[in-house]
């Protein structure tokens, strides 16, 4: 729901500009006050932050930016500086003021009379000029909106009208008339380009018959139920023109009778209409898809046959012209404009009566605002990138019809079925298909909003306005005040139910019924008014965040010309507007004891069997074997044995979840338990806590707990202090004790002796294993070098220390050395030395040579081990 910011600013206070705009003049204050009428009463129009209010017969103009600074810089500055009296033709008190979407027309309505002024542009109306002006202005239909004619129920303009200049004037006598007005043309202003009784619609049965509006009224002493059934009360389109609308509801005219009858005419359009970009993709994907299903055999009436063909017929013709290019109202964009199809009737069939099902008990319809179904996306676009780009917003794919009475009720409706385009037919065909055309369609009833309090009120009319923020928000302005109506609670939950797939249908009618009984409409009070006797007008919304600082306002008057108004909060672009505040996350509570975590049962997670049995009922009803099991339910013992075996599937696993439910609402209770347990212990903690720290004089003693500390706060205080005073002794000592040891040190080792140092004790490390060093271990202590010569356990010595590699090539030597003298001992005692002197002298020099390399590789090894013994000993005597 909107913020309420405020409620009657002061520049609207008495003896302010702001005031004085909305009284009538010095001149006319002894006359009496505005006659009552029955009937709607719409005295307050606006054009951007431009206000335009009848009083009496005259109408004036005004901005609120203009009225705001004036009542807020200078309180007794007189209000004739700052509006403009617009002098209008016609001397009955005005009903009714409504500007043209291009802002170029002000349709200005009495009880019987239409006249329409041509508006100048702002800067020509604020002036500091206070004298009246009088504007062009030409009477609309002056042969048929007379005094003697039946009297003026609405004006509203056409939405889909390219230049925003379409009137549609509707009569108590459902007669509608179109007036494509051009301020070139006169003509224009005194012939309708459509006129359509609808009285003579509802009984008609071809296009051939005539069903056209009379000029005169036709004076008969006949009487017709129509003429009470048929007394028009309010009417409306389906749509506004958006990109995020069905194609069929800007279209569509809805027309709303006093005894609660509603009709809906479509398509309702001018000559000449332009097409939003998802009109004529989305109109076209359905009425192909639907003629395909129909050509294909499917089931169907002839009159769903009639009216597919119809359509395709007018989709056909408008998708064979080419499109003229207009401006846009703001010159963002060019409007695709087509011309009226002519092949079928300009007058389309009159659809209705519409019956409220449940049929609530209401008294007269005074008002009839229709919120169009969102376009079928899914069907239009490929990719989701699409929706951003026209800036579609989630919606509800039904159409929803709100009524409000003259008893403060307001009845909530839901248009299941859609309104398409439909035409009555060419020639009169067979009495199935007339009874199938006189058949009534029904809307849903789906809440009704009692807004009476005491019984205030009655008898009043109230009328809807439309919300500039959201479309499913609109302000109903009664006699007790005005109302913020939003629908969007239920808007989410709704449309996911309609729209759910094929396999989430079981049960839909439970959880719609549910829903049903659950949904509820936000309905706020902006205004309350005390003297419901002086009812108000219908009030206007006005959202301008420009630098005029106007804000979001609605704002009406009462019968006594007093303005009422309330300011509300601009929602932001970038969040939804009725989206709730971010609050802080609550403190966790002390965590409970720990146990194993829920899981939840199986049976939860398992596939019901009746889709199979179901599976299986329907073979055997295609075998013709038993029962007809997708006919008709009747009483029959088939009937009986298929219900037993459904119970006996549903009995057993409904009692399984029974029993996994009862599970889960027990440990919901321990939970609940367990919960209230540690907000006891967390409210025992608060108070020992408090206690102790002296935030609460007084805390609360549970009966049976231990007496709670007194004076805590102080005692907490002083150790924190002492503690505070014993840190910053011991670190004055600790900085002493380190200024006295860098006193006491030695010169410390340089960068190369550090490096010459770890050299050392890699070394030592490569030969500590050998137990015949004559050095010492070397380490590092305090920067200088310590060499220590007691004996350590010898062990494995690794064959990567150089130990180790001295003692492998020892036991090479010892081995070469055997074999070589094993080898001189048998040339010694051979017989035949000279028989192969040449062969034995060369096997002798290769033994030869061999041991010289071995006796080389000993001296190096032993001239390398004598050199590290001679150095190690040369340190140790330089350490001592």
């Amino acid at each position: 729901m909107p913020k309420i910011l405020a409620r009657s600013p002061q520049w609207l206070d008495y003896g302010t500009p702001g005031f004085d705009f909305f009284q009538p003049s010095d001149n006319d204050k002894s006359r009496q006050t505005d006659a009552k009428l029955v009937g709607p009463s719409r005295k307050i129009a606006h054009r951007g932050t431009e206000v335009f209010t009848a009083v009496r017969n005259e109408v004036r103009w005004s901005d609120l930016a203009i009225l705001k600074d004036a009542g807020e810089g200078s309180r007794g500055q007189r209000s004739q500086s700052t509006f403009k009296v617009l002098k209008t033709p016609g001397y009955l008190p005005i009903t009714q003021l409504t500007v043209s979407p291009s802002g170029d027309f002000l349709a200005v309505l009495t009880s019987h009379t239409c006249h329409v002024c041509v508006l100048p542009p702002r800067e020509h109306l604020n002036f500091q000029d206070s004298q009246p002006i009088k504007p062009r202005s030409f009477q609309v239909g002056p042969l048929v909106h007379v005094v003697e004619a039946p009297s003026l129920v609405s004006g509203i303009w056409h939405p889909l009208s390219p230049s925003g200049n379409c009137l549609v004037t509707v009569t108590k006598d459902a007669s509608v008339r179109l007036w494509e007005l051009d301020q070139n043309d006169r003509s224009t202003f005194n012939e309708p380009a459509l006129a359509v009784d609808l009285k003579k619609l509802a009984n008609a049965a071809t296009q051939r018959e005539d069903f056209s509006a009379s000029k005169r009224r036709e004076m008969t002493n006949t009487f017709s139920p129509d003429d009470v059934e048929m007394q028009v009360a309010a009417s409306c389109f389906g749509g506004s023109g958006r990109d995020d609308e069905d194609g069929w509801s800007s279209m569509t005219l809805w027309v709303a009778m006093d005894e609660g009858d509603v009709y809906a005419l479509c398509p309702f359009l001018p000559s000449k209409f332009w097409t939003p970009s998802t009109l004529l993709p989305s109109l076209s994907t359905s009425v192909v898809s639907k003629q395909r299903i129909l050509d294909a055999g499917a089931q169907g009436s002839e009159m769903q046959r009639l009216v597919a063909h119809q359509q395709s017929t007018w989709l056909a013709d408008v998708d064979s012209q080419d499109p003229t290019a207009v401006p846009g109202p703001s010159g963002t964009y060019d409007m695709e404009v087509y011309s009226r199809p002519e092949r079928l009737s300009a007058i389309p069939r009159l659809q209705g009566p519409f019956q409220l099902l449940p049929e609530p008990d209401f008294g007269e319809i005074t008002d009839v605002h229709v919120i169009a179904p969102k376009v079928n996306e899914e069907a239009l676009f490929d990719s989701e990138d699409d929706f951003q780009d026209i800036g579609l917003d989630d919606g509800l794919s039904v159409g929803i019809i709100c009524l409000a009475t003259n008893s403060n009720q307001v009845h909530v409706c839901l248009d299941l079925e859609g309104v398409e385009a439909e035409w009555l037919p060419l020639k009169r065909g067979r009495i199935q298909y007339l009874d199938e055309l006189e058949a009534t369609k029904d809307l849903l009833l789906l809440e009704t909003l009692d807004l009476q309090r005491g019984g205030q009120g009655a008898g009043h009319w109230s009328t809807f306005t439309t919300s500039p923020v959201d479309r499913y928000e609109l302000f109903l302005t009664q006699s007790t005040g005005i109302y913020s109506v939003s629908f969007r609670p239920w808007i989410e939950s709704l449309e996911n139910e309609l729209s759910a797939p094929g396999a989430d249908v079981e049960g839909i009618g439970f959880r719609l019924d549910v829903l049903m009984e659950s949904l509820s409409t936000l309905v706020d009070p902006l205004t309350e008014l005390d003297d419901a006797a002086a009812p108000l007008t219908a009030a206007i919304a006005v959202l301008d965040n420009t630098v005029t600082d106007v804000g979001y306002m609605v704002l009406t008057k009462s019968d006594k010309n007093k303005p009422v108004a309330t300011l509300l909060d601009i929602p932001s672009s970038t969040a939804h507007p009725f989206a709730p505040d971010s609050f802080a996350p609550p403190e966790a509570l002390p965590a409970p004891e720990s146990r194993a975590p829920y899981q939840p049962d199986e049976v939860f997670f398992q596939q019901s069997a009746f889709p199979a049995v179901l599976e299986g009922w329907r073979r055997e009803s295609a075998t013709g074997a038993a029962g007809d099991i997708k006919g008709q339910v009747s009483f029959s013992p088939y009937t009986l044995s298929k219900f037993a075996e459904a119970h006996r599937v549903f009995s057993s696993e409904t009692h399984a979840i029974g029993l996994a439910t009862g599970e889960l609402f027990r440990r919901c209770e321990r939970l609940m338990s367990e919960l209230k347990a540690q907000i006891e212990k967390t409210k025992d903690l608060s108070n020992r806590v408090n206690s102790v720290t002296g935030e609460d004089e007084f805390p609360e003693q549970a009966d049976g707990a231990p007496e709670l500390v007194r004076g805590g706060r102080k005692k907490i205080e002083n150790r924190i202090q002492a503690s505070k005073d014993k840190a910053q002794d011991i670190s004055e000592r600790v900085q002493a004790l380190q200024r006295k040891v860098r006193g006491l040190g030695g010169k410390e080792m340089s960068r190369k002796e550090k490096a010459f140092a770890e050299e050392v004790a890699r070394i030592e490390q490569s030969i500590s294993a050998t137990p015949s060093s004559p050095a010492g271990v070397i380490r590092m202590e305090n920067s200088h070098l310590t060499v220590s010569t007691d004996s350590q356990p010898s062990g494995l010595e690794d064959e990567d220390t150089l130990a180790g590699r001295f003692r492998a090539v020892e036991d090479v030597y010892k081995q070469l050395l055997d074999q070589a003298m094993m080898v001189q001992k048998e040339l010694e005692g051979r017989d035949e030395v000279k028989t192969d002197v040449r062969s034995s002298t060369g096997g002798e020099g290769i033994r030869q040579q061999k041991l010289a390399q071995v006796f080389q590789l000993l001296e190096r090894e032993t001239a390398l081990v004598d050199a590290v013994s001679e150095r190690l000993e040369k340190l140790q005597v330089a350490t001592v």
